[in-house]
């Protein structure tokens, strides 16, 4: 696997901004793992950039997976592309949708 490991900033509060990325796409490397394989979640962003999430992600990729084809098996619109922040707040990673207005609201705080 080439793809770029996702750099987790740590944030002090939830007035400062984690990284944030346009995500075009999650997905899971290896989704059926064999005994000794590993599944790895990743990120692909819309300027083309793939990259590998940590191991404390993958549930969240896992869950945004299942949510999208949730969507789209109803006739909704997929999730992406969309924006979300990243980073590690009291010690956890953490994954958020980011809003043009909560964007706004942290840049001016």
């Amino acid at each position: 696997m080439d793809d770029i490991e996702l750099d987790l900033p740590s944030v002090s509060s939830g007035h400062n901004a984690g990284r944030i990325l346009e995500i075009g796409a999650v997905g899971l490397r290896n989704p059926l793992p064999i005994e000794g394989e590993r599944t790895h979640a990743y990120v692909c962003c819309v300027d083309g950039t793939t990259l590998q999430l940590p191991d404390s992600l993958q549930s969240w990729a896992m869950q945004t997976l299942a949510a999208n084809f949730d969507l789209r098996a109803t006739g909704l619109p997929s999730l992406f592309p969309c924006c979300f922040e990243f980073g590690i707040r009291d010690g956890a990673a953490y994954a958020v949708p980011v809003t043009e207005r909560s964007r706004r609201a942290k840049a001016n705080a």
